[in-house]
């Protein structure tokens, strides 16, 4: 009867030994996943930009450290090449154990860098001595890797304390087998309550926090491992708290932002750190006329118009790099081909840290502005009534044809023009018929020179002509015949034929003087001279040269 009832008592401390080793496993991997846990919720804040990589990964060492409640049963953390990031004997941190064997050979780190590249934690046994100690004692470890830092989290229990409970019962009653029954019961049943329960309901709770469930705040005044276990919990579940809390936050910003791109007026273009576009919004598609499966993965090069060379984008990425913007005005083209001006804007992105993982870019469409600008350009370069150059940008073609005459070595004619009669017409016919003659004297003017030739109105019924490239005063005589034989045919206006004409004074760059002021003069003298020689002709300002 005894030996039977002894059988069970020590079957009974068996069964609660495997008890707690199971409870401890569990325990040592719920650890690790509460560490990764709250890596996890940091990463997610240095990613949104509340914090720095570097802070992140400073408050992530300083949580793992805390969690070390004692000094057999402790986290550490190592990288992949393996060197110890954080370790409770400070002398291990920061030491290269690729190398470091466990007595039977093995190279530990390595073997757990490898054990955890599939992304899974693995359980492993091997020999390692307790902190303090030189001694090698068997370890069961739980291994994670934290991909984003690519760091290994590990926590393990040593196998004597799991043996130690049932070697003291036996040694301390096996002389009397009856009362090892009695005490193997009894013994069973307080560690069950004292011990393995509470840790089959920290193991609960801790595994309905990783499945997002709630579970009510735990306190304890236990200053045993159970209680600091139950303390450790509820630094799990405020890293849960805290993570969900950020994931809500970052999902609200996120839902905030999508609304904006789909809707902003403006075209959105973003790209990778390699400046391949990975998103566009809706206001991109119907600029371009492209959609978003047309371009995602390509260079924004596919909307290059060819408008802009090399130095161009050479001189755009300079400033975009060392200023982190670009402003600019750009011609693109749509998926049809058509070309197009844009208002563009760049944006460099940067991590925290500074290092650049894409580019932004904005645009609008200004076709509409362009035109806009050009009608009023066009305005106020031309004249009201004829739209020839009105006198403001014959002054200043004149200027530069000046420049670029002393540049090349080359001459030039300016024709003054001026209709005989002119005041006669608005005399007896009105200021209307006389804006129909100035009109039809324009285009008369305009259709006998060359394309190359500068018209310009000056005023009233004065016309000038800045003729490029003539080889002597001859070129410059054949043009004022032909302009003083089209303009003397008469005007029909209204029904009635008016007579007008022209007298016409030529000064030759750079024979009659070589700044603009003085070219004026000497042209303007000669057609007065015209006018005085009988009109319907013309004068050059050189005495001497041939006239007509």
């Amino acid at each position: 009867m005894l030996a039977a009832v002894a059988v069970i008592a020590i079957g009974g401390v068996q069964a609660v030994h495997q008890r707690i080793q199971v409870e401890r496993q569990s325990q040592a991997r719920i650890l690790v996943e509460a560490a990764l846990g709250h890596l996890h919720y940091l990463d997610d804040q240095a990613r949104v930009g509340a914090i720095s990589h570097a802070e992140a990964r400073t408050r992530g060492v300083e949580a793992i450290a805390s969690m070390s409640w004692r000094k057999n049963d402790y986290l550490w953390i190592n990288d992949l090449i393996p060197v110890i990031v954080w370790h409770p004997s400070g002398e291990w941190i920061g030491r290269d154990v690729s190398q470091t064997r466990d007595p039977s050979g093995r190279q530990l780190f390595q073997e757990f860098v490898e054990r955890t590249a599939s992304g899974e934690g693995a359980f492993v046994t091997y020999l390692w001595p307790r902190p303090g100690s030189t001694e090698p004692r068997p370890k069961l470890s739980y291994v994670q890797r934290f991909e984003p830092w690519g760091w290994i989290i590990g926590s393990g229990i040593y196998v004597d304390d799991l043996d130690q409970v049932w070697r003291d019962t036996i040694l301390h009653w096996g002389s009397n087998t009856g009362l090892i029954g009695l005490i193997g019961v009894l013994l069973a049943w307080m560690i069950g309550k004292s011990v393995t329960r509470p840790l089959a309901q920290v193991t609960r709770t801790m595994r309905r926090l990783a499945q997002g469930l709630e579970v009510p705040e735990q306190e304890t005044d236990r200053g045993d491992e159970i209680g600091d276990l139950i303390r450790a919990t509820q630094v799990f579940r405020a890293s849960i708290e805290q993570r969900e809390a950020a994931r809500r936050d970052h999902e609200r910003v996120l839902r905030q932002a999508k609304t904006v791109f789909d809707h902003i007026s403006e075209g959105v273009m973003v790209s990778d750190d390699h400046n391949r576009i990975i998103a566009v919004n809706p206001s991109f598609t119907r600029f371009t006329g492209f959609e978003a499966a047309d371009v995602i993965g390509k260079n924004p090069s596919v909307l290059s118009s060819g408008r802009h060379d090399e130095a161009f984008y050479r001189a755009l990425w300079s400033e975009l790099l060392q200023a982190g913007e670009w402003h600019g005005e750009v011609w693109n083209k749509t998926k049809a081909g058509e070309v197009f001006p844009e208002s563009l804007s760049i944006s460099v992105l940067k991590t925290p840290d500074g290092r650049v993982e894409g580019y932004v870019a904005t645009f609008l469409d200004i076709t509409d502005r362009k035109r806009r600008e050009a009608r009023v350009r066009w305005r106020a370069e031309h004249d009201a009534l004829t739209d020839l150059l009105n006198r403001a940008q014959f002054e200043a073609r004149l200027a530069n044809q000046v420049r670029l005459a002393k540049e090349d070595g080359c001459s030039f004619a300016l024709l003054y023009l001026d209709l005989d009669g002119f005041k006669q017409v608005n005399d007896t016919l009105g200021h209307a018929a006389g804006d129909k003659v100035l009109k039809r004297a324009a285009a008369r003017i305009e259709g006998a020179v060359r394309t190359s030739d500068l018209v310009a109105r000056l005023g009233g019924d004065e016309f000038a002509i800045i003729v490029p490239g003539v080889q002597g005063p001859d070129d410059a005589g054949r043009i004022a015949t032909k302009l003083v034989a089209s303009l003397a045919e008469p005007f029909e206006i209204d029904g009635d034929r008016v007579q007008a004409g022209t007298s016409i004074g030529i000064a030759l760059y750079p024979h009659d003087g070589i700044a603009p002021d003085t070219l004026v003069a000497a042209a303007d003298e000669a057609m007065y001279r015209a006018k005085r020689a009988g009109r319907g002709g013309w004068q050059f300002h050189t005495p001497g040269l041939v006239t007509g």
